[in-house]
């Protein structure tokens, strides 16, 4: 079998420089740091065999059957994209398939991207051209037809494969989305692995057979989408619009401009409206009726709330059967409670009520009484009544929505009010670092290889007090707030075994070591800042990576499409930066590039960037266009001085790194038992059952990783090669272990001065 160089992230780089992740050893060390798909055990055969039977009941119906049943999903849902993924999901269940790839066309570029379920932005988009000579699903989108392979390896046509990393995909199945038109819409691909037979005859007719479905549905989808637009709502419908959606929307006054349409244009002789309150489960509302006042126009909310779920009123029917109600003479329908009008004086003729129906729930129901040109409301009325509750619908859920946003940004501004005060250190060490804002020095501080040892743990604040002042300066300085912001930070990293305070002042030590070293590289805002990220980088890491928090649906990883860690770490840093100003005299423009600055230096940290920042860097070196007067090129170079002093543990002495490798295992450790709880199966390199690979892993990060790193940094700032030396030499140690290892079984927590003798 040819041996293929694959490329991180679907990145389009040269294949010289891509990272060849083909050694089972390479993606083992580096799997933690990049994104990962795992799937929970948990799913049973059973579970499979029932969505295949499911489905497969529709397949054996004739086209037209399922085509209507398509259409009619698709007038209420035109999230085309949901809808491909869904048939995608299922086409892949029901053909077996190892898995499955929604591509999107675009005509205009002539490019077809990978379609993700949870994002469709712009950045987040990996392109192929669409052409021969590339991946199947370019070959298909370009040639418009289907094509079916028993194993891609062999295929010539496809030299890129599937365009990503697979390594194990053998069969592929890649079929076409058309319309009728002859438009090639999107492009579904599935495939399986070498443990599993190729692709069958039904798999392909099955396959066509939705695809063109889809198709159909989708354009009729588009065409009634030309025909709605083409429809120009009246001035009534254009005065509501503007009210329903103006930035502030007085709950009272869109009301009482819905029921004045209503009447109007129904010309009913009353209206009223009633609001059911999402919280309650009993569909309890509010009640908006018209005054007393023939001339009053304004709707008054009454003091009392109706429990619709028990109310006789044909407003409590329409609420809880969700069905219009048109009754054409009041007196003579037996749904209609006569104590009503009788309590009021009122006489009820006809009425026409309604519920105003959001996607999964009614929001309210809007009722009018008494036609005063006719005996009833006719069907006419009745549709245009249905019409103009699609906008009720969208006023409402667009009032609730606003009025939520108005509340959660008060408790927004509440919590962070709390968090501000939570925020300040604790007073006796402030007082202490006032007294004692300097301490000795070590006499190699200036030196790489130097760490922090138990001893100075206590003095770390001034250190970095110290750093600060020697590449910074104090005449910028509120030194003040300056020992504040430290002893914040300090507070803000948890207690983890390695993303703690500790492992932040190492990278800061790193950081302003190389600093120290090219004053004249850096202006004043670049060393702010590149020092300032250094310490901040790890704040509030919750010791798991970014791979289990995206797993696990944390709220960070729903906050953010991508580096959810390294943007909560910005964020924090800015909260801390903005309730403690450090600076004297800073000009707002000068701030916001600080900002700026200490942003992409946090993000920079994200390991799953780093190796594409690595690859552009190499090929600015490799071709001598490397230019430090370019802001794309510096901002390249300040990225791997980022993820160098990331990675400064493993430049350290043996000694020094092992302790930090036991503390990186413990985290790694601690993920690989949860995502055991959860049914996964956890990363090798996170499995404590192979801790017996810990030498091995230490080589491949360290040669794979870490290396690479310090060694361009060397190229472009060669004033720091103590990084690369001691990188080196703790990988010969590391490999004088793995010789050893027959001597002697190797233990994580044996001691290398304990187990081993070198003489």
């Amino acid at each position: 079998m040819q041996r293929r160089k694959t490329k991180l992230f679907n990145a389009p780089v040269a294949n010289a420089l891509s990272l060849d992740t083909t050694d089972k050893a390479t993606r083992r060390v580096i799997a933690p740091y990049v994104k990962v798909i795992r799937r929970s055990g948990k799913e049973t055969h059973l579970e499979k065999e029932q969505e295949y039977q499911k489905f497969n009941f529709y397949v054996q119906n004739k086209p037209s059957v399922l085509i209507q049943d398509l259409s009619s999903f698709l007038l209420d849902n035109v999230d085309l994209i949901s809808l491909l993924h869904e048939t995608g999901d299922v086409l892949k269940c029901t053909t077996k398939a190892h898995g499955v790839t929604i591509y999107m066309v675009d005509s205009a570029s002539e490019e077809i991207y990978q379609s993700q379920k949870n994002f469709q932005t712009e950045r987040h988009k990996v392109n192929w051209k669409i052409q021969k000579s590339s991946t199947v699903a370019a070959y298909v989108a370009l040639k418009k037809e289907y094509v079916m392979v028993d194993d891609i390896l062999g295929d010539e046509r496809f030299p890129a494969g599937l365009g990503y990393q697979e390594e194990m995909v053998k069969s592929v199945l890649c079929v076409p989305v058309m319309t009728p038109d002859g438009e090639c819409y999107a492009v579904l691909e599935l495939y399986r692995t070498v443990t599993q037979p190729p692709f069958s005859k039904e798999d392909l007719r099955i396959s066509i057979v939705v695809t063109g479905w889809m198709g159909a549905a989708i354009h009729q989808n588009r065409l009634r989408l030309t025909l709605q637009k083409q429809q120009e709502l009246n001035d009534y419908l254009l005065e509501l619009t503007k009210c329903y959606f103006a930035e502030t929307v007085a709950i009272d006054k869109m009301i009482t401009e819905i029921v004045k349409f209503a009447k109007t244009t129904l010309a009913a002789e009353r209206g009223c409206f009633f609001i059911i309150d999402e919280e309650s489960e009993d569909l309890v509302a509010e009640v908006f009726d018209e005054g007393l006042d023939d001339e009053e126009t304004t709707l008054y909310k009454k003091n009392v709330k109706v429990r619709l779920s028990k109310d006789r009123t044909i407003a409590g029917l329409v609420a809880r059967t969700g069905v219009t109600v048109n009754i054409r003479d009041a007196y003579n329908d037996q749904r209609f409670c006569m104590k009503v009008d009788e309590h009021t004086g009122f006489i009820t003729r006809s009425i026409l009520c309604m519920p105003i129906v959001s996607v999964d729930n009614i929001l309210g129901v809007v009722q009018v009484v008494n036609k005063t040109n006719g005996v009833c409301f006719t069907p006419a009325d009745e549709n245009l009544f249905k019409t103009f509750s699609v906008y009720c619908a969208l006023a409402l859920h667009y009032t609730r929505l606003h009025n939520k946003m108005n509340k959660t940004d008060k408790v927004n501004e509440c919590s962070l009010r709390l968090l501000r005060l939570q925020l300040k250190p604790c007073v006796h060490d402030m007082e202490y670092f006032i007294q004692k804002p300097e301490t000795a020095v070590p006499y190699n501080f200036t030196e790489f290889r130097w760490y922090v040892s138990p001893e100075e743990y206590q003095d770390m604040p001034q250190l970095v007090f110290h750093m600060i002042t020697e590449v910074i300066g104090l005449k910028d300085i509120d030194q003040h707030k300056m020992m504040e912001f430290i002893l914040t930070a300090k507070k803000c990293y948890r207690n983890n075994p390695y993303h703690n305070f500790e492992h932040a002042f190492n990278v800061a030590h790193c950081m302003f070591n190389i600093l120290w070293r090219n004053m004249d590289k850096f202006s004043e805002i670049e060393t702010k800042s590149l020092l300032l990220a250094a310490l901040c980088h790890d704040l509030d890491h919750g010791g798991f990576t970014n791979n289990f928090l995206q797993l696990t649906n944390d709220t960070l990883a729903e906050l953010y499409d991508e580096s959810p860690l390294e943007h909560h770490h910005y964020r924090v840093t800015m909260t801390i930066l903005n309730n403690c100003p450090v600076f004297i005299d800073i000009t707002p423009e000068t701030y916001k590039q600080i900002s700026q600055e200490i942003r992409e230096a946090i993000l920079a940290t994200d390991l799953a960037s780093y190796f594409k920042v690595r690859i552009k860097l190499e090929q600015l070196k490799n071709t001598n266009s490397l230019n430090w007067s370019n802001e794309r090129h510096r901002m390249f170079c300040k990225a791997i001085m980022m993820t160098s002093c990331d990675l400064s543990g493993s430049c350290k002495p043996f000694q020094v790194a092992k302790n930090i490798c036991d503390n990186v295992l413990k985290e790694f450790y601690n993920q690989g038992d949860l995502e055991k709880q959860m049914g996964l199966a956890p990363l090798s390199l996170m499995d404590r059952e192979k801790s017996q690979m810990v030498p091995e892993d230490q080589v491949q990060f360290l040669s794979v990783v870490v290396l690479p790193c310090v060694e361009l940094l060397k190229s472009i700032l060669p004033n720091t090669q103590e990084l690369h030396q001691e990188a080196v030499l703790l990988r010969a140690t590391w490999q004088e272990i793995i010789k050893l290892k027959g001597q002697k079984s190797w233990r994580q927590d044996d001691s290398i001065v304990d187990n081993f003798d070198y003489t």
